[in-house]
């Protein structure tokens, strides 16, 4: 697999490559971001998101040990949104977060089979590799999908 250069925006995902499964980089200049660059690669996955409209919208609180657990519970969440709703979001907002805590609100829609296009069918995220750590500029993860 190659890999993109980095984007010059202060917020971003990346592909890395991995052997059996999808990774990406993450990073961003707060928390909030990792978070969210970390499901908009998800869905990215997924389905074409410039095709999702935010037509409905969803209150998503979860818990977690820590931060690297709580990334994990995030994107796992967002996966079972789809598998049992359909439900993929277009736009994500974090209310709150903490190392242990996140509020947020998705903005989009249930699947549309006419508008959307199905590309990766996603398993779920994974412990592995899984690394959260700040850096001068904000903040850097590293995921792997299991598909």
């Amino acid at each position: 697999m190659t890999v993109a250069p980095r984007p010059s925006r202060r917020a971003g995902f990346r592909a890395t490559s991995h052997t059996a499964d999808v990774g990406f980089k993450l990073w961003g200049p707060t928390l909030a971001d990792i978070f969210i660059q970390g499901a908009l690669a998800l869905i990215g996955l997924m389905t074409d998101r410039r095709r999702l409209r935010a037509r409905q919208t969803r209150a998503v609180e979860i818990e977690a040990a820590d931060q690297e657990m709580l990334l994990v519970e995030w994107l796992n969440h967002l996966l079972y949104l789809y598998d049992a709703e359909n439900f993929l979001a277009r736009r994500i907002e974090i209310m709150e977060i903490t190392p242990t805590r996140l509020h947020a609100k998705l903005h989009g829609e249930t699947l549309d089979h006419q508008r959307h296009v199905l590309k990766t069918g996603v398993k779920a995220a994974t412990y592995h590799q899984l690394a959260i750590t700040p850096t001068p500029t904000g903040w850097e993860a590293r995921i792997i999908f299991d598909l």
